[in-house]
């Protein structure tokens, strides 16, 4: 236990420190944690309102826990998809796997203290969810102490089952597959299996139990009360059911079975590690690279001069395909949102014919054009940094940032590449949304989509200037792996959610306001966006400078 302790405590301190970025005072650091927490406040009101709207409408129904677990499930997926792509990077690719296997430490008391650590980063993102929820819940109950414990062990224990099922599959995967020994390419394969199994994982819930249930059981199972509409939620995250029924129901039994699932499964995941964790572990450091040799011809075509904004925008968009790190973090997290859009609604059939609809509802549209260009902002803020394209290019380049102030060509010009590519990405990724959202939903109008397209480019243009405008001021130029610059990185954290915060206040500020304010407001926060960007664009250059002096 002393040895498991104190490796903890170690691990804890060497991870924390991976998310200072080497340059900022430790104030600093703490305001840019608070800007980040006012940023989440906005999505977790929004959670609220519904979490609170659900419960007033289910309540007459005795459906108060299928609303709490459905919320519960939510955040047991955000644990799971986000520790997908966490639990390698610290379990197997964290520097100290050398060091560690020489010290008389055993698998599960190294792989518990790293556990430990995913555990505390998982933290931040189950308390944005389970707040708002606990908080609805006691808006509307009459809590027994029963209930009010399980709300203090839920806070603490929900996460553990989700993390526990993505630590398997990544000791699994690291364990069956030693013969990738160069590291770069055995994390684009586990990065890209974890990907297809955080799809599937999203299908089957929007799809296993709906889809084999016709809406008259659904019908007698909402008006059955007892909460019995849970079933159809299935039982993938079980810890979820009980947790809701023992807060609800002030149930010990239901409160034992959450405790059970949570430890239990911890055991057989150590008991795992125990057996395999060293066999993963070994052998995963090396990376290699293949060496071109170029002919006379092919070294005059390479050396041919070209668009130079173009070119390194080509020279950013060839690095973030062609490094592992790169790829999945920036690179493949903006298609995930548009092949769930098309992946989930055909699994469960969900079909609109236009052709039943009113014509009147169909011209109506039209008249709402406003809220389409609401949408169109809503998307471009929230796609904009989910990639962390141009809120961590500066991060990116590390210790190579000097050479950005020798190379023959102007500052400006660079970041204005370095933003392109980001801007390329995102708007690549607005295409498809808008695109598939028409095909699945064919009763708006294309004028209507058209609209929302032009509006999602304007605010993903200026999200991705306030991106590095933010890697700028805070760049993480200290790591020692890829991985690091992009899921480590402060100003990327705060550029992706402080995008989806101003997404959700926009929209709930649509939900809100009458429509006649809604048709002027959102021409205006157009044009304003378009002027901020054109702002931006002309003073990167003197901030960057001014920046480039601290570094």
């Amino acid at each position: 236990m002393h040895k498991f302790l104190s490796l903890t405590r170690v691990t804890l301190k060497n991870s924390m420190g991976m998310l200072s970025d080497g340059n900022s005072k430790k104030l600093t650091t703490i305001l840019l944690y608070g800007f980040l927490g006012i940023c989440m406040l906005p999505l977790m009101f929004a959670l609220y309102f519904f979490v609170d709207t659900m419960l007033t409408n289910f309540h007459f129904l005795d459906q108060d826990a299928t609303i709490l677990a459905l919320t519960f499930y939510i955040c047991c997926f955000v644990t799971f998809f986000f520790a997908i792509f966490l639990v390698p990077s610290i379990f197997f690719f964290s520097n100290d796997g050398e060091t560690l296997l020489a010290l008389p430490l055993k698998p599960e008391v190294i792989l518990g203290s790293k556990f430990i650590t995913v555990l505390i980063y998982e933290y931040s993102f189950v308390f944005m969810v389970l707040l708002p929820s606990v908080a609805a819940i006691i808006k509307h109950g009459d809590l027994g102490i029963v209930s009010i414990l399980a709300i203090l062990l839920v806070f603490l224990l929900l996460p553990i089952y989700p993390l526990v099922l993505s630590s398997i599959i990544s000791l699994l995967v690291m364990c069956f597959v030693p013969f990738f020994k160069n590291r770069d390419r055995f994390n684009l394969i586990s990065s890209g299996c974890t990907i297809v199994l955080a799809l599937g994982f999203a299908i089957y819930v929007n799809s296993a139990s709906f889809t084999q249930s016709n809406p008259q059981e659904l019908m007698e199972l909402l008006l059955s009360g007892n909460n019995s509409l849970i079933a159809v939620l299935g039982y993938l995250f079980p810890n979820a059911i009980f947790a809701a029924k023992a807060i609800v129901e002030n149930d010990i039994l239901q409160l034992i079975f959450f405790l059970l699932i949570s430890f239990v499964s911890l055991l057989l995941c150590l008991l795992l590690a125990k057996a395999i964790y060293f066999k993963g572990l070994i052998g995963f450091s090396e990376t290699n690279s293949n060496r071109k040799k170029l002919s006379h011809q092919e070294l005059g075509k390479a050396a041919h001069q070209k668009n130079r904004i173009i070119t390194y925008t080509k020279k950013e968009l060839k690095l973030l395909f062609r490094t592992p790190a790169y790829m999945m973090n920036c690179v493949a997290t903006t298609f995930i949102v548009p092949i769930l859009m098309l992946l989930i609604p055909l699994v469960q059939g969900v079909t609109i014919d236009a052709s039943l609809l009113p014509h009147e509802i169909m011209a109506m549209m039209n008249d709402y054009w406003y809220y389409f260009l609401i949408g169109g902002i809503v998307i471009g803020l929230f796609i904009g940094n989910m990639g962390l394209v141009s809120s961590t290019s500066i991060s990116r380049e590390g210790t190579n940032l000097m050479f950005m102030k020798y190379i023959p060509m102007p500052l400006k010009d660079q970041l204005f590449a370095k933003v392109l590519s980001g801007i390329f990405l995102a708007v690549i990724t607005d295409i498809l949304t808008i695109v598939l959202f028409g095909f699945l939903f064919p009763i708006f109008p294309l004028p209507m989509l058209i609209l929302t397209l032009a509006a999602s480019l304007v605010s993903t243009v200026l999200a991705n200037y306030i991106g590095i405008y933010l890697d700028l001021s805070h760049p993480k130029l200290v790591w020692e792996q890829e991985a690091t610059a992009v899921k480590n990185s402060i100003s990327g954290i705060i550029a992706m959610f402080g995008g989806w915060g101003c997404a959700a206040l926009v929209g709930i500020a649509a939900y809100m306001l009458p429509n006649e304010i809604i048709k002027y407001a959102s021409i205006a926060l157009l044009i304003a966006m378009l002027i901020l960007s054109c702002i931006l664009h002309h003073k990167m250059d003197s901030f960057a400078f001014k920046q480039f002096k601290k570094y």
